[in-house]
């Protein structure tokens, strides 16, 4: 029993970082997402690292990023985005204001950014999957080999 629950933490974990890993390549990204906003004291000060470089262009990121705004664009996950995008691009959006905005508890706004993550990673394989069935397993996303249907 302690052994499947260390793997469902396991799996959890990595499931969260994923999620993290998918923030940062959006933040580098800005035809993706928009960047987040600053307050007027962070415009006028002069940048201390210069701008963020441009995160590896991973295809994973993107079967990931294509999941999470399919499902997001799904009437019954629309609940659950809005709690991730709040929890991981919230921009200081505090948990129990948009948990109440939901109309849920800080639990279940939890639970859905939990569930939601995990539905989108599963989404991506699925993704992934397919587009290697159609074009091949290539690095990064491959164009598609022939389009019979063009003339």
């Amino acid at each position: 029993m302690k052994s499947r629950q260390r793997n469902v933490t396991k799996a959890m974990d990595a499931v969260e970082e994923l999620c993290w890993e998918w923030v940062r390549w959006c933040v580098t990204r800005k035809f993706y997402m928009r960047p987040p906003g600053q307050s007027i004291l962070a415009r006028l000060q002069p940048s201390k690292s210069g701008k963020e470089p441009n995160g590896r262009n991973d295809a994973d990121l993107q079967y990931f990023n294509m999941a999470v705004h399919t499902l997001g664009d799904m009437p019954k996950h629309q609940d659950a985005f809005a709690a991730f995008m709040v929890y991981y691009m919230g921009e200081g959006e505090v948990v129990k204001r948009a948990a109440d905005k939901l109309g849920v508890s800080r639990s279940t706004f939890y639970e859905r950014v939990k569930k939601f993550a995990v539905a989108a990673q599963s989404m991506s394989v699925s993704i992934k999957r397919v587009h290697e069935k159609h074009f091949g397993a290539a690095d990064g996303i491959a164009a598609p080999q022939s389009i019979s249907h063009v003339k």
